[in-house]
């Protein structure tokens, strides 16, 4: 008997068996699951005859349940391929083994079957279950051989892959679909232990979404008995309080190298043969240890790769704070470089203002920057970090409501104060965001450390920005004293000049008191711009004059220039001032007198330099002709900086500038500084004397409500 396959070899049998059976047109006819009758095999028959219809579908029925051969020769019209109409259809049972294997349809035209052409028919049958036998064996035979080479070679690749791989994850992706090619699997998942014991789903493959969530802990379950016992499992049906309920049959093994359980990996199908035995239960648990050998020696060099790139990124960050001569820049491209080498979807350097967090530099925030964070809310993940000076991980999902701080292109965070560890003042917030794989307690660890490597960088960049406003204050403030104080003085030289220019034309006699009132003027000129370079010397070098001993040669050259009695009285125990306290009185005091000797037309003046328990305070007193109040307002109008500018340097140091004047009745100036600047930044009140009591008129109070700002403390500096 041939095990030929092909349409040829069918083609000739049926032709053959036709005549054996006596019978114009016969027909291998198959019952299929669900969807009726369908012809296997047919000689002399079209396609698209229709078994499970009519009397044909009842004769078929009848021959396979009953196990008879029967014919009809009435109500019977089938079309033949030859073109002739068969008028007599007899159907017979194919059996082999004692079980129906489908049946055989024969059709005559113009006459009906004799017994024994039934009888006939019925041994044809036998031979068609015969043939259809060695048929499905040959069929069987080849598909077992077939699979078993595609599971070989599964297996080859899975030892090719447990080889060469050393990224743990891309090892799990690629044996989790691996084993679904090696088993002949609907699902397959991979399910590790945390440091806590707790069994989750890491990679997976054809499983339904609730079991890519399942949680369990080691112990608890039949997953969490396999990682607690190393024994592998086989279940067949419904797992009662399964993950998956459309499994049919599931193998569990432990993932478990070197006495060492890491996890499980199970394996399952959904169809209603078996499929697993114990062979492949041992296979399984063969892989599965092969998988948990080749992860550990993965996350090796995982590790050994992740120090390399840690001691990268530190290297990299030193140099930054060490060489970088662009604090911003280098900060920005710090930044970029932990995204990158690190592995981060996202990273902010958050820096801390007073109560709120502004944003420095960032990658993966998107187009639009973030607004400053309040520190005093109920953020707990900040209030970790910042109070309690330690890192802290969160989590918000892709719709979920989060922080404007945790950046909307990741789920999984990591947080770490920037700096603090040794002076234990914050300076700000490095914020971590990946989009899928949470953080590990090493990586929080080195975090910490990244915190500290950027403290530095951080106040670099805060000085550049503080370092770059001072300076423009500086230019501004220099700016308003040479308009208002030496311009106008060489005004007046050239005017005197010009005077003297007309006077030698017109009358040679008055050019002696118009040279000598050029000569005062320039003079005058002379000793402010010696004073204002005498200013900048005191700011940028170590080891100047005392506040007291500077204070009274400002008050001895306003003697020396104007003529102005001046008297300088010191009071209460001398302190040790701050450099940019000092040398904001300094200033305040230089430009009080300066207005007093300009535009107050007094002959005496007196200049009171007090020592309080926290704040300094220095008086300017004139006896000159005063001003209404209302002037004041209009001062920086006209052109007039002096007291405006007396001002911003006393809140600039967290003080405050009173004015106190009356028409006819002189003048008082009031600076009172704190010798530190208030945490809060509230200026510091300042006690009255028996002169304030005294003194009568309106009263100009320059002190903003508004509390200073942190910065503008800072630009004292």
């Amino acid at each position: 008997m041939t095990l030929r396959l092909d349409a040829e070899f069918w083609n000739a049998r049926m032709a053959y068996l036709a005549k054996v059976a006596r019978a114009d047109a016969i027909a291998v006819i198959l019952q299929m699951k669900g969807e009726g009758y369908a012809t296997y095999v047919a000689y002399n028959l079209p396609t698209e005859i229709k078994w499970s219809e009519g009397l044909p579908a009842a004769m078929l029925a009848k021959a396979m349940s009953e196990r008879v051969t029967d014919q009809a020769t009435s109500g019977v019209a089938l079309g033949l391929s030859d073109g002739r109409i068969a008028d007599t259809l007899a159907v017979s049972p194919v059996i082999w083994k004692d079980q129906i294997v489908g049946g055989l349809s024969a059709l005559l035209v113009g006459r009906a079957f004799s017994a024994e052409d039934l009888a006939s028919l019925g041994r044809v049958g036998d031979l068609i279950g015969l043939e259809l036998a060695e048929a499905n064996a040959l069929w069987r035979a080849q598909r077992q051989g077939q699979d078993a080479e595609a599971k070989l070679k599964a297996s080859r690749d899975l030892q090719a892959i447990i080889r060469k791989e050393r990224d743990p994850d891309q090892l799990l992706e690629r044996a989790t679909a691996q084993l679904a090619d090696v088993f002949g699997a609907d699902g397959v998942s991979i399910m590790l232990a945390d440091d806590q014991g707790q069994l989750s789903v890491r990679s997976s493959r054809g499983l339904p979404d609730a079991a890519k969530l399942d949680r369990k802990r080691i112990g608890e379950g039949i997953s969490g008995t396999v990682a607690q016992t190393g024994r592998s499992m086989l279940l067949s049906g419904q797992v009662q309080g399964g993950s998956d309920p459309t499994a049919s049959e599931s193998m569990i093994a432990p993932l478990r190298s070197n006495g060492r359980t890491l996890g499980v990996v199970s394996v399952k199908h959904r169809a209603q043969q078996e499929r697993y035995g114990q062979m492949q239960v041992d296979s399984l648990t063969q892989a599965a240890s092969e998988i948990a050998s080749a992860l550990l020696t993965a996350e090796e060099f995982q590790r050994a790769e992740e120090d390399r790139r840690q001691a990268l990124v530190l290297y990299e960050l030193s140099r930054f704070a060490t060489l970088g001569n662009d604090p911003h820049n280098d900060l920005e491209s710090a930044v970029a470089m932990l995204a990158d080498n690190l592995r981060h979807d996202a990273v902010g350097v958050w820096a801390a203002d007073e109560h709120h967090l502004h944003l420095r530099a960032a990658t993966g925030y998107g187009d639009i920057t973030p607004s400053d964070i309040s520190t005093s809310g109920t953020d707990t993940v900040l209030a970790q970090v910042l109070r309690e000076r330690r890192t802290a991980t969160a989590q918000y999902g892709m719709a979920e409501d989060r922080p404007d701080w945790a950046a909307p292109s990741s789920t999984h965070f990591l947080l770490a104060p920037i700096g603090g560890s040794q002076t234990g003042v914050v300076l700000g917030v490095l914020v971590l965001g990946r989009a899928t794989t949470p953080y590990t307690s090493a990586e929080a660890d080195f975090v910490a450390t990244l915190g500290e490597y950027l403290s530095g960088m951080l106040q670099k960049s805060a000085s550049t920005d503080l370092v770059q406003r001072t300076a423009s204050n500086e230019r501004r403030r220099i700016s308003q004293e040479l308009h208002d104080g030496v311009a106008q003085e060489l005004t007046g030289v050239v005017l005197a000049l010009e005077g003297c220019q007309r006077a030698l034309d017109r009358d040679p006699s008055a050019l002696g008191p118009q040279l000598a009132k050029a000569a005062r003027d320039a003079r005058a000129t002379l000793s402010d711009v010696r004073q204002y370079m005498a200013a900048l010397r005191q700011t940028e070098e170590s080891g100047g004059l005392n506040l007291p001993v500077t204070v009274a040669r400002l008050a001895d050259d306003l003697r020396r220039q104007s003529g102005v009695a001046v008297d300088f009285e010191e009071t209460g125990a001398e302190r040790q001032l701050e450099p940019f306290v000092e040398r904001a009185v300094i200033r305040i005091i230089g430009e009080g007198l300066r207005n007093v000797g300009q535009h107050s037309g007094a002959s005496n003046a007196k200049v009171i330099l007090r020592y309080d328990d926290e704040q300094v305070v220095a008086t300017i007193e004139d006896d000159g002709k005063g001003f209404e109040s209302n002037e004041l307002s209009t001062a920086e109008e006209r052109g007039h900086y002096g007291i405006v500018g007396m001002r911003e340097r006393a809140e600039g140091v967290g003080g405050q500038l009173v004015v106190r004047s009356e028409p006819g009745r002189g003048t008082i100036v009031r600076a009172t500084i704190p010798y530190r600047v208030a945490i809060d930044g509230t200026p510091p009140g300042w006690t009255d004397t028996v002169e304030d009591t005294d003194q009568r008129g309106a009263i100009e109070d320059l002190e903003r409500t508004e509390k200073a700002s942190f910065l503008g403390r800072l630009f004292g500096r």
